[in-house]
């Protein structure tokens, strides 16, 4: 499964004077259960050239050759259940690297000087890593779901008091018997919160999910330290002895929801800093320049969005426009760059938090914005 170390990984791989493929598809399955991916693959062998353009370090046959080692993998190592892939193959040389996960990703092929990152980053960015906790007054389930996929599972079983055949006439009256009921609940949940409280400090999720029945849900809640109730996304009923893929099913509404609501308050966040001029940016080539001055708390993109810029090769500034010279140290050694996926592998870098928003959503920001630190 996919995570932010494969993007830390990629990031710090040596520099080469070679070029990279880098390969983006869509793994998903039709109606009719069939894939259309090597529609998309055809059809970029068929533009070579214009891939290769004037770069004399492209080869078209060694290009062809990075393609068909990403085809081979599809055939040897893509998993059938997944439906997005990300390959990386050197042009001529030997670096290979291929994920697989469980999402769908848009169908792109770009060939540059090291591997692009902007997609990769979107899916990972995109999705939280969910602790859900199932639980009834004597079982407790924990599910690490990420990507709409179940990671890990934890079953944890008490041992209840036996229920008397007759409790008045046995050993227990009926009160008293209600009274231990209660203790024992009360111990089983503090033995509950213990595990949630490993498994948050071992699995480290962005947030947290209770089920079961409102009583019970409202009583584990009192056990919970405020660090876990900050976590708390959504709380809701559900049998403790669920499927799993049911429980994926019907949880996945309420977390796009609140995945959404958190796309709104940033949002609004940056419109309102904005319009005050008040530790906030818009547009590209602002963003650009804050984030080369490690300015940026929160990155705000919109998704697939791609822009030309231009790098400069002596002193590394980015910009979105193209020039002939650097207006900061007058270079003239000046590369062709998707100014967005700069942004992207600069935020990356500097572990800034990255908000993917729905195409149109930030056209008032010029399709781009931030928070600043300062």
């Amino acid at each position: 499964m996919i995570s932010k170390s494969d993007l830390e990984r990629i990031l710090q791989r040596s520099e080469s004077e070679r070029p990279v493929l880098s390969l983006f598809l869509d793994m998903s399955v039709d109606n009719s259960n069939k894939r259309h991916h090597q529609l998309f693959i055809n059809q970029k062998r068929t533009q070579f050239g214009e891939l290769a353009g004037d770069d004399p370090a492209v080869d078209s046959t060694e290009l062809d050759q990075a393609l068909e080692r990403v085809e081979g993998w599809l055939v040897d190592g893509f998993q059938e259940e997944n439906r997005g892939v990300v390959a990386y193959a050197e042009v001529g040389g030997d670096y290979f690297e291929a994920l697989q996960f469980p999402v769908p990703i848009s169908n792109r092929m770009v060939v540059s000087d090291k591997p692009v990152i902007g997609p990769l980053a979107q899916v990972i960015e995109s999705y939280h890593h969910h602790g859900v906790v199932l639980l009834d007054r004597e079982h407790a389930r924990i599910l690490s779901v990420y990507l709409g996929t179940l990671l890990d599972e934890f079953v944890i079983r008490s041992e209840p008091i036996d229920t008397p055949h007759d409790v008045q006439a046995g050993g227990y009256s009926q009160s008293r018997y209600q009274r231990r009921k209660r203790e024992e609940m009360k111990h089983f949940f503090r033995e509950f919160v213990k595990e949630v409280e490993e498994f948050n400090r071992r699995y480290s999720p962005d947030d947290l999910v209770i089920l079961g029945t409102d009583e019970n849900v409202a009583r584990f809640r009192e056990y919970l330290s405020e660090p876990l109730l900050q976590k708390l996304v959504y709380t809701g009923p559900m049998s403790i002895d669920e499927q799993t893929s049911e429980i994926l099913t019907r949880l996945e509404p309420h977390l796009q929801a609140e995945r959404d609501r958190e796309a709104r308050e940033i949002l609004h966040q940056v419109r309102d800093r904005v319009a005050n001029d008040y530790l906030a940016i818009a547009g590209v080539q602002g963003t650009l320049t804050a984030l080369q001055e490690g300015k940026v708390d929160t990155l705000v993109l919109s998704r697939d969005h791609q822009r030309d810029g231009t790098r400069c090769g002596q002193c590394g500034f980015v910009f979105a426009r193209d020039l002939r010279s650097c207006p900061y140290c007058g270079s003239e050694a000046l590369a062709a760059v998707d100014a967005v996926e700069e942004m992207v592998r600069m935020a990356e870098g500097q572990g800034v938090t990255i908000e993917f928003v729905e195409p149109g959503t930030v056209d008032d920001l010029r399709g781009v914005g931030a928070l600043l630190r300062f």
